[in-house]
């Protein structure tokens, strides 16, 4: 009896239906079948992931207007395994937000019909789709190099994603990099992987520049190439244009070729380079200069003396009158012939400096302590004027955080708070709220700006951070300041956030073991789990950014961190504010998720 049971696995919030096929003798195993499936599945995965890095092939679509603005169309990610077999494809097109029509017929539409892009999912749905598909042990394998950084740019807060304030903390891999010289090797030249597939005579799919097309004959020509994937784990040589190469695009041309296998330099007609080996064309000897070949024997003496001719000129440019190496006992004169074919060159000014290592004087260029020597001006770097570390080199929404805070500060504290009314208070309180933008006030249908004249003598004020909060809330802008989405407050410091000296992550330590929190210490970070949330905590920022993942609406995942729109001066103002979240969110009688 054959039975096929058609299994709809939700990993990751996604299903995926799975056909599996059993040769049965009966219904009853038939129904155990049912039953046990779902565990040889799970299996099954986990074995064949094993803690390896799977590849994943990339391709992204996108378009520029006249303003220079970009607007991704489309995108696919194709999880192969080891011999470029297909495994999982994602794919999305990506709704156009562009004020002017398109021009339908650009490249970056194809494969799709304008109602199709019109009625895509917007590009933060698409961003956070994919980081829930990705898994944490994916390498993203572009093509060529500008995709990889649009994709980067597509997580910043200009493009309003601000749930994905950072891409995937997956690494990156730029195919072209690594696959020129197998296709150096068989005379095909660096260009598109449909050029490449023509060249190859592959079947590929149609049209062209579809996403979900371009990552199907990616994995073609990998294939039809035996592209081997260990070769993606070892560093490529980087290219300065987008299909070019370092040296001359014709690597046959170049006087030295480089063996890929055996990691010997040869002369371009040499004799003893082997058939079909996967060379690399070199206009010099840097290979062999940097360590990461060896010359050729018929090479030798020609590299000899082009490296003793490298020394000196490396010796004529430095500031040293006595040179040595780091594992010869013995110093020379910098115009001895016994350093130019050492690898480093170490050095001194003075005799003395080189007694002092224990090193004895060359007995060929006898250096002598009596011989005048040579000693350099002192140059000095100008100074630059001192800038305060807490506002060194932060983004614009961050300084005015900054700027309102201390305006906020110096204004409540200049307040003649007893003299007020209750409501006066309050009002000023709501005015100099550090988090705020925007301001309205009970009976009018306008909202204002801080230094509008209208806003003046106004009571029972109400705060707006954005200027779509005070939109949906029902209030038009006002004609005379003119409020503007420019003047959103996207980051705010809180008032009662303070510069605390000697603090250390010792002090966040004996916090979290008084209110028996679980906490770890990574690079740069300070995790800290809560019963209904994850925060991580940038140590290296000031001021200080914190991350979180509420577990009441998220599933633990580390992939899914979003950046709080608040910034702090201390970390004992950062626990503080963990630990009011929380309580407000057991006010609220929320539960954590349980995990899936």
């Amino acid at each position: 009896m054959t039975s096929c049971i058609v299994l709809t696995v939700y990993s990751r919030r996604r299903p995926i239906k799975f056909p599996f096929i059993f040769l049965l003798q009966s219904e009853a195993a038939h129904r155990k079948v049912q039953f046990k499936v779902q565990f040889i599945w799970y299996s099954v995965g986990r074995v064949q992931r094993g803690g390896t890095p799977m590849y994943v092939l990339m391709d992204l679509e996108w378009f520029c207007t006249d303003q220079r603005n970009m607007f991704p169309t489309q995108i696919a990610a194709l999880r192969v395994d080891k011999n470029w077999q297909r495994l999982d494809l994602f794919f999305s097109r990506i709704k156009t937000e562009c004020a002017n029509t398109p021009d339908w017929t650009h490249m970056a539409f194809s494969g799709g019909a304008p109602e199709d892009f019109l009625s895509a999912p917007a590009l933060s749905k698409v961003l956070r789709d994919f980081r829930v598909w990705l898994h944490k042990d994916d390498v993203l394998c572009w093509w060529a190099e500008e995709a990889p950084k649009i994709f980067k740019q597509l997580h910043t807060p200009l493009l309003q994603t601000p749930v994905l304030q950072a891409p995937p903390a997956v690494p990156h891999r730029v195919l072209l990099d690594h696959v020129s010289p197998v296709l150096a090797s068989k005379g095909i030249k660096q260009e598109n992987p449909y050029k490449i597939a023509a060249a190859l005579e592959l079947a590929v799919h149609a049209p062209a520049h579809c996403s979900e097309h371009d990552v199907l004959t990616i994995r073609t020509v990998l294939q039809a190439l035996d592209f081997p994937q260990e070769n993606l784990g070892k560093r490529a040589k980087r290219r300065t244009g987008r299909y070019s190469s370092r040296q001359d695009p014709v690597h046959a041309d170049m006087p030295y070729q480089l063996d890929a296998t055996t990691g010997l330099l040869h002369r371009k007609d040499c004799d003893d380079i082997p058939d079909g080996a996967v060379l690399s064309g070199f206009a010099s000897f840097k290979p062999c200069f940097n360590g990461k070949a060896r010359p050729c024997p018929r090479l030798t003496e020609e590299y000899r003396s082009a490296k003793r001719k490298r020394k000196q000129n490396t010796i004529a440019r430095s500031q040293y009158n006595f040179v040595y190496v780091k594992t010869s006992p013995v110093f020379h004169r910098r115009d001895c012939s016994r350093i130019l074919s050492a690898n480093s060159i170490m050095g001194s000014i003075f005799y003395e400096g080189c007694t002092k290592t224990g090193r004895r004087p060359c007995r060929l260029c006898k250096p002598s302590a009596l011989e005048p020597v040579k000693v350099p001006e002192k140059i000095y770097a100008p100074v630059k004027p001192s800038r305060r570390p807490f506002q060194k080199n932060l983004p614009n929404p961050e300084q005015r955080a900054i700027q309102r805070l201390k305006q906020s500060q110096e204004e409540r504290r200049n307040a003649q708070l007893d003299a007020m009314t209750d409501q006066e208070r309050a009002d000023l309180f709501t005015l100099t709220q550090p988090g705020y933008a925007f301001w309205a006030a009970a009976g009018y249908q306008t909202f204002h700006r801080r230094d509008c004249r209208k806003l003046k003598g106004l009571s029972n004020l109400k705060g707006f951070s954005r200027f779509s909060d005070a939109s949906r809330a029902g209030y038009t802008p006002c004609k005379l300041c003119k409020p503007t989405k420019k003047q959103d407050m996207i980051y705010s410091i809180p008032i009662t956030s303070q510069k605390r000296q000697d603090e250390s992550v010792q002090d966040l330590v004996a916090l979290c073991e008084e209110n028996q929190f679980t906490y770890s210490r990574e690079a740069g970070y300070f995790t800290i789990r809560t019963p209904l949330g994850r925060w991580r905590i940038h140590l290296n920022c000031n001021p200080i950014v914190v991350d979180h993942i509420n577990l009441t609406t998220t599933p633990d995942n580390p992939l899914l961190y979003h950046r709080q729109p608040r910034l702090f001066l201390s970390l004992a103002d950062i626990f503080s504010y963990i630990k009011r979240h929380d309580k407000k969110l057991l006010d609220l009688k929320r539960q954590p998720l349980e995990a899936t």
